[in-house]
Order: C-alpha cells, then structure tokens, then sequence
C-alpha cells in the first residue's frame, strides 16, 4: 500500500514543464539573495552568528557547495545508467581505472574544482567500497545517477518518459469520453467535454480537477520563482510538508488532498457504475484531469494561467453546489 502511495504521489508531481531536474548552477551565485533563499530551506538561519564566524574557508565553501548544489559529501546516489567509469587523479592511492554499475549505491567521499576543465570543473569523488573509488565530472554524475530515495527515483524516471506518459492518459481520457457519447446525436453536446461530471451526482470529480489545478498553478509558479525549491526537494524528498517552505508545503498538501479526492473519486464510481462504465468514467476523469494540468501549468508560466485558475475554479465550484443542492433534495 505504501508503494502504491509514492507511485501516485510521483504520478502526480512528476510534470511535463520543467519536470527534470536542472544541474544546479556551478560556484557561488551572483546574487547573494538567491543563496539567502536556499538558506531557508535547509534552516541554517538558525545557526548563530558566532558559529558562523568560526567556520574555516574550506567548511563555508562546502556550505555554499551544499546550498547551490543540494549535496555535500556522503550523500549516497544510485547509479541509473549501464556503468560509470571512475578515473584515479594525482594524490589518489586508487591508480586504476574503475567502474560501477546500474543500481550500485555510490557515495560521495570529496568534491573538487578543477578550473583547468573546459567541460565541468565540478569533480566528485564517489565510492561504493574501498576498493571501488574515483572520480567523475559532476555533469555526468547527475546525469547517470539519482539520489538514493524512492522518491527521487521515481520522479526521475516518470519525469525521464514524461511526454509518453501524459500523452498516453490524455489519449485514453479522450477516448473514453467519445466512446461514452457514441450514441450521442447532438454534435454540440459531443463536444461539450466538461459534461461527463454530470453523469454522476458527486462533488468529488469536480473537486478533483480543481485540487489538480490548484496543483498544477503552484508547481508551475515553483518553477518559475523559486525553482531551487524544486531541485532541493528532488534531492531531498519528504511527504511531510510541515518540516518545507510555505510554497513547497502548500504542494505537499495539495497533492495529498488531490490523492485523498481521487480515492473517494473512485468509491463513487464503484457505487455508480458497473465494472467496465466505471473504468470507461474514471478514464474521462484522469483523462480531463491531465487536460487541466497541462493547460494551467504551461500558461502559469507566462502568468495566463492564474485569471484561468480563477475562472475555472469559479465554475467548478459552482458546480459542486449544484451537485450537492441536488443530492439534498
């Protein structure tokens, strides 16, 4: 049942507008406000000003490494691609060429700049034993290796085949909705696609595509104002929104009350409809869903998506009231 939960949830935060994670930028930002921001996430605010003080040039480097980077030494990757290959560098004990493969945990044991290196001059030194040790451009660790979280890896990988994915519960949902109205003679009620949250008398479809675009708009405004948000969260996961910044946070909930929504979602429809109906209601549903979450979140990134929010939110709720009214009588 617990896998179960962090597949929906991935499902759900896994997206198809800037759903990969980005390389965190190299060095030190130009902008200190930036390195304030993340501060908050990981709360070294609250580290008092004395102890800062007394922190040597090489532990505020890997601090500003661990803000800019969201990783420091120690932290364990798991190794996605077939095999890395990990070279010795001058002062190693390791002088051969060594390699890990798929599904390896590595960790990091010391990060390097090499300013020389006109390809990344981030080099990590990872190991999964003591006899297993080298080094690796950093651009190509993130590359073929993921933070070693179920969390993580399943972000990466739906958001890895995201554009097949999304296509594919689009694709169904419109199917099942004209497979629904085959028999359907009024070509203007065929096209009116929001109909099918007629076909039962609940709230809760509703609702669902409104908590889905709720989602969508806060997701797209992480990516577009605080995106280190996301890239913090992608390398350390948690369903707990209370230990999150408020933006961070309020996704959190959101995707739990839209989990919590689609399971009542479902007892309706069972309660509804026979087995095959139901399958064919709950495509309609998933299917408009991914609708409303492509639109809203591609056009929040151009600040549209939010007077759409609104609108849709305005009719959907009125919906909801018309439902209930309905089920009272």
């Amino acid at each position: 049942m617990r896998k179960l939960l962090y597949i929906i949830l991935s499902i759900l935060i896994a997206s198809c507008v800037g759903g990969t994670v980005s390389k965190p930028s190299e060095g030190i930002p130009a902008d200190s406000d930036s390195v304030l921001t993340i501060v908050n996430i990981v709360d070294t605010a609250t580290m008092e000003d004395t102890t800062l003080m007394s922190l040597t040039p090489q532990q505020v480097d890997s601090m500003v490494f661990r803000l800019t980077h969201h990783y420091s030494e120690n932290f364990n990757f798991l190794v996605k691609a077939d095999s890395l290959v990990l070279i010795p560098r001058e002062g190693d004990l390791m002088v051969d060429t060594c390699y890990v493969y798929k599904d390896d945990i590595i960790a990091v044991a010391e990060i390097k700049t090499v300013p020389g290196d006109s390809i990344d001059s981030i080099w990590v030194k990872v190991a999964s034993d003591q006899m297993t040790m080298g080094w690796i451009r950093e651009s190509e660790l993130l590359k073929s290796a993921t933070p070693d979280d179920l969390i993580s890896e399943m972000l990466d990988a739906l958001s890895s085949s995201r554009v097949i994915w999304m296509s594919a519960i689009v694709a169904i949902g419109l199917v099942a909705i004209f497979i629904g109205r085959k028999k359907t003679v009024n070509k203007k009620e065929l096209m009116n696609l929001p109909n099918f949250l007629d076909e039962m008398q609940s709230p809760y479809p509703a609702l669902f595509l409104l908590l889905v675009a709720i989602m969508a708009s806060i997701y797209a405004s992480v990516q577009n104002f605080v995106p280190e948000f996301w890239q913090e969260y992608y390398f350390h996961p948690t369903l707990n929104p209370l230990v999150l910044p408020p933006l961070m946070a309020a996704l959190v909930v959101v995707l739990w009350l839209v989990i919590i929504t689609f399971i009542a979602v479902i007892d309706e429809v069972y309660h509804h409809f026979y087995f095959m109906p139901g399958i064919i209601h709950l495509a309609k549903i998933l299917g408009a869903a991914m609708l409303v979450y492509l639109v809203i979140s591609w056009t929040t990134l151009i600040y549209i998506g939010y007077p759409l929010l609104a609108v849709l939110a305005y009719h959907l709720i009125q919906r909801m009231i018309k439902t209930i009214k309905a089920t009272q009588d």
